[in-house]
């Protein structure tokens, strides 16, 4: 367990934080996705290929989100080989519940079939609002976009007066993440503070992450610094509304990385098209039914 800890750790360290507790540019929320326009149905389909094997056909995984007068009602999954699953039920005003995943079967490395995942208990996942509508907790498993099980429990809390909002993240009952989001007078991110620990390891790591608006709001400048070193730069063109349409990376020389954003009339993203070196690594597409 202590090894599985320590990977989990490393994987949260290296990986792009998205939020629950607040918005971040070019980014989707990690618990609920934020929408516009009280859509009925939404299918995600992501469609990822290999770069050192193009010959091999690309891992496609769809998850469909269902929705009720503009209320998250249902989250189902499928990955290859059909192994389709529902892992989120609406149950109440805030509650919700899960199919059991072989939470213990992930962590061993025991293969689960879809079969045992079927005859086992759901687990429950339970939400609080504010009286605002803001998330202030969240406990219970949630999955990976890799569709590995990991439990957590998230609490938010926000500060108007500071406009800062600090969510606190804890995984797997011991990886501990804390992070302090500072906001401008308009409610934009601005600045991203990340400590994350591993209780009694001393791993550890801290990030520290920057945003910066153009003047005339055509773009963000995001830097970030990761146990004190500067990383490359990214950089996000933004359309009129402020969504984000282009990511593309500063100072990586030959490495070419970019990532570009479509929108429905609703404003809501309906395609994420990465490429490296001009050649498409990731597409996600979403049907949205309105």
């Amino acid at each position: 367990m202590r090894r599985l800890l320590t990977l989990l750790l490393l994987a949260t360290l290296g990986m792009a934080h998205a939020a629950y507790c607040f918005d971040v540019p070019g980014e989707d929320r990690t618990l609920l996705p934020r929408l516009m326009g009280t859509p009925r149905q939404v299918t995600e389909i992501r469609s990822e290929a290999n770069p050192a094997a193009p010959d091999e056909p690309p891992r496609t995984t769809t998850r469909t989100f269902t929705f009720q007068s503009g209320r998250l009602t249902q989250i189902q999954t499928q990955a290859p080989g059909d192994q389709t699953r529902t892992l989120l039920t609406l149950t109440g005003k805030t509650s919700y519940q899960r199919a059991w995943v072989g939470l213990e079967g992930v962590f061993s490395g025991k293969s689960v079939t879809l079969a045992q995942l079927q005859k086992q208990p759901r687990e429950p996942i339970t939400l609080t609002f504010d009286a605002q509508g803001r998330l202030t907790g969240y406990s219970g498993v949630w999955e990976t976009e890799t569709f590995q099980a990991v439990k957590e429990q998230v609490s938010c809390t926000y500060s108007t007066a500071n406009r800062q909002v600090v969510e606190r993240v804890t995984r797997a009952g011991a990886v501990s993440q804390v992070t302090t989001a500072r906001l401008d007078e308009r409610g934009r991110l601005i600045r991203r503070e990340i400590t994350v620990s591993l209780p009694g390891s001393g791993a550890g790591s801290t990030r520290q992450t920057t945003y910066t608006y153009a003047p005339d709001g055509t773009g963000i400048r995001v830097e970030d610094r990761a146990n004190g070193e500067l990383l490359p730069a990214q950089l996000m063109d933004t359309d009129p509304a402020g969504r984000v349409t282009r990511i593309r990376m500063a100072d990586l020389g030959d490495v070419q990385e970019q990532w570009a954003f479509t929108y429905d009339d609703r404003g809501n993203w309906t395609a994420q098209t990465g490429t490296m070196q001009g050649q498409t690594f990731m597409t996600v597409t979403r049907r949205i039914t309105y």
